[in-house]
């Protein structure tokens, strides 16, 4: 009896560990044999139907080029700050858009907060391969430029570089004005040039509020690093 008993104990332990071997191995075969996720990714934008070339100007590409911010392309007012401008560029080791022969397509935001650091963003396509530069001076954006404090490279993924020209799209960038009326004593210069197919477009606001423009240039700072630094108060 005592035989038996231990003959019935053992053949239900060995059902046991055979039914949790297999629930097992079930589970691992319906968590690794499905097929991989599929991510959703940035939506591509059709570049037939883009606001480009809207207000851009035609310069030719050349490494003779040596004027920043070609004088077709601005306003009075920005003819006026022009050497403002160029000024922090060349403290950067920056040159003209229209000189970088290695880059089909290019753009750079050129952030002067009046009491900050001066900031610049390049982001550039060169065949299906995309980058993004940050530089960055210990001056002050609207005083003296100072010297390099800041600089670092990375390539952006396509789906990076898609979503930069899905804001550039909602903006409507190729189409804004070079400037607007906003004037205020103290804020910051947001500066966006763009350079492609041979034609070159600036804008340059003062302090943007909520808005598409604001947010294509947020786009770039995020993608920098820079604004995981930056206190709130000081983005303006």
């Amino acid at each position: 009896m005592v035989k038996s008993m231990s003959r019935v104990f053992l053949k239900l332990a060995v059902a046991l560990v055979t039914f949790t071997i297999g629930v097992s191995i079930t589970a691992i075969y319906r968590v690794y044999g499905l097929p991989d996720a599929i991510l959703p990714e940035v939506v591509k934008f059709d570049q037939r139907f883009s606001c480009f070339p809207g207000l851009s100007v035609r310069v030719l590409k050349s490494t003779a080029q040596i004027e920043f911010f070609p004088a077709p392309a601005l306003s009075a007012r920005m003819r006026f700050e022009k050497g403002w401008y160029s000024r922090h560029l060349v403290a950067m080791n920056e040159l003209p858009l229209p000189a970088l022969a290695n880059e089909d397509e290019s753009y750079r935001f050129l952030w002067l907060r009046s009491f900050h650091r001066p900031v610049a963003i390049h982001v550039w396509r060169a065949g299906d391969r995309h980058f993004l530069v940050l530089k960055r001076l210990n001056g002050r954006g609207g005083y003296a430029p100072g010297t390099s404090d800041l600089y670092w490279a990375r390539s952006l993924s396509e789906n990076d570089w898609d979503a930069f020209m899905l804001h550039l799209e909602h903006s409507a960038y190729w189409l804004m004005p070079a400037e607007d009326d906003r004037m205020l004593e103290d804020g910051a210069q947001w500066i966006l040039e763009g350079y492609r197919d041979g034609r070159y477009h600036v804008v340059d606001r003062q302090s943007p509020g909520s808005g598409a423009y604001r947010d294509a240039c947020m786009y770039l700072l995020r993608q920098s690093g820079l604004l995981a630094e930056i206190p709130a108060n000081e983005v303006y």
